[in-house]
């Protein structure tokens, strides 16, 4: 038996797939309305929310933190959840963005927040993302609470 076929052999020695043998060292799952990162290497799973905050929304940091390529990363997002993982990461950016509006931080302040470079890119995705800019946005909705409010 040469090495190829012993490294994909089953316990009882007849050969294996090399392609149904997949590497589970990290996976993405939902549970409770929450999206988690399985380990390996970790006892428990960690909140990939969590970790886009951490590494403000940038894909590069989460490769590092849960030690994957790029591509590999792409796979297992499609696998767990079927949109890439830059998607992902603009979805949850932008719903943080519309919290902080909502709780009357001003815009530059956000768009720092987030890593946004300028305030200009943070409007224009958020006008991308929403249909609406974020001036707009927050106006709306400091209306909306007075007109409840009263």
């Amino acid at each position: 038996m040469d090495l190829l076929s012993w490294r994909f052999a089953a316990p009882d020695g007849a050969p294996k797939n090399p392609k149904d043998v997949k590497r589970r060292d990290v996976e993405i799952i939902q549970k409770d309305g929450r999206i988690l990162v399985l380990l390996a290497r970790e006892p428990l799973p960690v909140s990939l929310n969590q970790l886009a905050r951490e590494g403000e929304y940038r894909m590069s940091f989460l490769c590092d933190r849960i030690g994957v390529s790029e591509r590999h990363l792409r796979r297992v997002f499609e696998d767990g959840l079927g949109i890439s993982p830059k998607t992902w990461l603009r979805q949850e950016r932008m719903v943080a963005a519309r919290n902080l509006l909502r709780h009357g931080s001003p815009i530059k302040e956000v768009a720092i927040d987030l890593g946004f470079a300028t305030s200009k890119m943070f409007s224009r995705d958020f006008l991308t993302f929403y249909g609406v800019r974020p001036t707009d946005f927050q106006r709306k909705e400091f209306a909306n609470i007075a007109q409840a409010s009263a």
